[in-house]
């Protein structure tokens, strides 16, 4: 029933504006940074003419620019006074920044910040990274619903059917076989009773985090929040510790939040 209001759900989506959307977000990755029409369209399956069309009318807003001499586009000046007014807009992030400073300044990690981006996807929108040998990460970094101790949280609340159908997707940073679903299973249980989830190296190598979900309503999780660290420098123990710091901050996150509304 789930899968069908999903797919229901994509009937009213407007292709260009999706388009618009996709090549804004191919872009803002540093492989595409600078990419001319045919890199573009070709790595979102696009017609040329219409991706060329797409482009043509997003300079016009300054949300492209193009460089003449390398015959090339890149993101746009205006999409930097959009991410301005957002962040001026947007009431959670100056409560959730002092969190971050705190959980990076006593732990020594990298915390970050997570919102859930459409049906399947998420991204980072705020950092703090540790000052000594820590994680770098990059704000704006797109990864799917099914990546990494953040994705754990967003897919704790779901029911079992939902997780399905998105660990199937095979969009994230790594495949799951069934094996690993049922232990994924597990995991959820262990999300819903601890309140922080935990990888160490499954996603990427020798990268460890710790998350916790923030809840905006009372089943509806749309941030999380985050450690990074180097596995060389924890045992996957030590961050069962991490992960009360995380879970506390991430509970005052979400009542401070709820009280805005």
């Amino acid at each position: 029933m789930e899968n069908q209001k999903m797919k229901e759900k994509r009937k009213y989506s407007v292709p260009a504006i999706e388009n618009a959307m996709e090549i804004l977000k191919l872009l803002s990755r540093n492989r595409f940074r600078e990419s001319t029409v045919t890199e573009i369209a070709n790595a979102l399956s696009l017609n040329p003419a219409t991706c060329y069309r797409i482009l043509q009318s997003l300079e016009e807003f300054s949300m492209v620019r193009y460089l003449e001499n390398k015959k090339r586009y890149t993101l746009g000046p205006y999409l930097v006074v959009l991410g301005e007014r957002a962040k001026e807009h947007l009431d959670y992030l100056s409560i959730i920044m002092p969190y971050l400073e705190k959980l990076t300044r006593e732990t020594g990690m990298t915390s970050i910040l997570v919102n859930k981006i459409g049906e399947d996807k998420v991204a980072i929108v705020a950092k703090v990274e540790a000052s000594d040998f820590g994680v770098s990460v990059s704000v704006g970094r797109h990864f799917s619903i099914t990546d990494g101790s953040f994705g754990m949280c967003f897919l704790a609340p779901l029911d079992q059917q939902q997780r399905e159908y998105f660990l199937k997707q095979k969009k994230g940073l790594k495949t799951f076989s069934v094996e690993e679903v049922k232990t994924i299973e597990r995991d959820m249980e262990f999300i819903r009773e601890n309140g922080y989830s935990i990888t160490y190296g499954e996603y990427i190598k020798g990268l460890g985090g710790i998350a916790a979900p923030i809840f905006s309503g009372e089943n509806t999780v749309e941030m999380s929040i985050e450690l990074i660290c180097f596995t060389s420098q924890f045992d996957k123990e030590d961050l069962h510790l991490k992960g009360i710091l995380v879970k506390r901050a991430a509970e005052d996150i979400s009542n401070r939040i709820r009280n805005l509304s």
